[in-house]
């Protein structure tokens, strides 16, 4: 089992051009406020395990085709995570705004694709993990080739903590964390 992400991805731009982005990232049969990455990076029909009659993958599978041909392998090179999102649609999903799930890594440099494809909006992409307060967060903002915003807090953080907050808890600092300000973070206390 996973550690699962929180991740939120928003457009910034003119109308038009932001309905064009999250019309052409959603899940088709879900709509908008949902985000699809084989829309971004479409997963090859040759790679081994696309066809929904495959139902794992084996060694002797990964032998046969190679390891970079099967589609777990293929995912988490081109997406950066063994899965396509999922937890969607989220109610906390908009017109200009995704919430989704990912499993054990943020996903930036296939969301950095977005603001390829589209060089006239800007995304801004954060995540951070189950795992409150966790090193593996991070704060994003991409416009057209560029990176104007690039922050992964310290583990322990307050920081950190606070992302997780509002990313996994829906704002909320769950009742069994504190603030403590001898430490300057955040600390989990037993009831």
């Amino acid at each position: 089992m996973p550690n699962h992400i929180s991740n939120k991805l928003k457009v910034i731009g003119l109308e038009k051009e932001v309905q064009a982005v999250m019309d052409f990232i959603k899940i088709d049969e879900k709509g908008i406020g949902t985000i699809d990455f084989s829309k971004i990076t479409p997963i090859p029909k040759w790679i081994y395990g696309v066809s929904p009659d495959v139902k794992g993958i084996s060694l002797e599978d990964e032998e046969k085709w190679g390891s970079e041909n099967t589609i777990l392998n293929w995912q988490r090179k081109h997406w950066g995570t063994k899965w396509n999102a999922y937890s969607q649609p989220d109610v906390r999903s908009s017109d200009d705004t995704v919430f989704f799930q990912t499993a054990w890594n943020g996903v930036e440099k296939l969301i950095q694709k977005i603001a390829w494809i589209f060089p006239n909006v800007v995304i801004e992409y954060s995540y951070a993990d189950e795992d409150l307060g966790s090193s593996n967060n991070g704060i994003y903002t991409f416009k057209e080739n560029e990176i104007l915003k690039e922050i992964e807090y310290e583990f322990d953080s307050k920081e950190a903590y606070e992302l997780a907050f509002e990313l996994c808890e829906n704002g909320k600092i769950p009742p069994h964390y504190k603030f403590n300000d001898a430490l300057g973070t955040y600390e989990f206390v037993e009831d």
